[in-house]
């Protein structure tokens, strides 16, 4: 058996091709990590894109309940009739992207709870007439001890209904006597425009500002809830609104409100506009909801440059003009039927 070692050219020429073996692993791990990272930024993109839309599109599904013929608010002492969803086109202070306004209805309101208590169930006018609501029960919408909702609407689905705010149990009711809702505008004249009438529902309802606001941590489509003022430009009652992140890295944000001028109640035949005016008028019969959400992490080259192969989106009538960036972009539209603002479904 030979004792002989390994020359120094064997000994080289083994450690360079080691060397080699070792720089092509490495480069196969670089670029996997690389794809790997870009992938699950292109997946975050998506996600924040997909949950952003949904946020809007289901409050959509249940937003006007009771308001297809509009619904009388108070704006200073004066009744005004809006349009229970609305928005505003193109907002030069947020990126020129778009908000909606809903008038959301509590989603317990149509449950069979035979006046359980807490129970946010919807009840019914006993009695007709302007006024305090005489209504069959009060424990279930205004519990002793709260939560007290700061709205209610009263609608027979037919005629304009009534929003009312800062409600009280003035007489409490569990269901076996007729119970008292006392209001903020009960006292006012000519509020409502309209008498209430025996059969009315009354339930609790929200205002809803679904936006994207911009700051130093980047964009993000933002939720406020609060007292809608009547005002117009709409607005909440201050010291009424909360406001919450919904989904962060949102970068756009644009609705097209369609309507139905001949009632022929084919989708098709919608007429879209952007921007919806908060004044009732022809309801809103769909939303195409449209948005682009990023991502928080660059996309990287195996070099570990960024990547510039996606650049700002143009969706709807905003149209943008902006150099390659190493964000990419996810987009999701979806038109939104709103059955609850047709006539013929009531």
């Amino acid at each position: 058996m030979s004792s002989r070692g390994f020359t120094l050219v064997e000994l080289m020429t083994s450690t360079a091709i080691m060397i080699v073996a070792i720089a092509a692993t490495c480069m196969v791990l670089i670029e996997g990590q690389r794809f790997t990272r870009n992938t699950e930024e292109v997946v975050n993109g998506n996600d924040n894109a997909r949950i952003a839309g949904e946020f809007i599109a289901n409050a959509l599904r249940i937003a006007g309940m009771g308001g297809a013929a509009g619904l009388w608010i108070n704006n200073s002492g004066t009744p005004r009739l809006i349009s229970p969803i609305f928005g505003t086109d193109n907002i030069a202070t947020e990126g020129s992207t778009d908000d909606i306004w809903m008038i959301l209805p509590d989603r317990r309101a149509f449950q069979d709870n035979n006046c359980v208590n807490r129970s946010g169930g919807a009840v019914s006018l006993a009695a007709a007439g302007a006024g305090p609501l005489n209504v069959t029960c009060t424990q279930g919408l205004l519990p002793s001890g709260g939560p007290i909702p700061s709205m209610l609407l009263v609608t027979n689905f037919g005629s304009p209904g009534v929003l009312v705010t800062q409600p009280s149990a003035t007489t409490p009711s569990a269901g076996a006597a007729i119970g008292v809702i006392g209001y903020a505008e009960s006292g006012l004249a000519g509020f409502p425009p309209r008498p209430f009438q025996i059969g009315d529902m009354v339930y609790a309802v929200s205002a809803v500002h679904f936006f994207v606001h911009r700051d130093a941590s980047g964009s993000a489509l933002y939720r406020e809830t609060g007292v809608l003022s009547g005002a117009s430009p709409p607005s909440f009652v201050a010291n009424t609104v909360s406001r919450m992140v919904l989904q962060r890295n949102i970068e756009e944000l644009q609705f097209a409100y369609g309507t139905d001028p001949s009632n022929a109640n084919v989708p098709d035949q919608y007429v879209y506009s952007h921007g919806f005016p908060e004044a009732a008028g022809l309801p809103v019969r769909a939303v195409r909801v449209t948005l682009v959400a990023t991502h928080d992490r660059s996309m990287k080259n195996g070099n570990n440059s960024l990547l510039l192969a996606s650049q700002p989106m143009s969706v709807e009538n905003h149209l943008i003009a902006a150099q390659a960036d190493a964000l990419r972009r996810s987009l999701y539209t979806r038109r939104v039927e709103l059955p609850n603002l047709s006539a013929g479904s009531l």
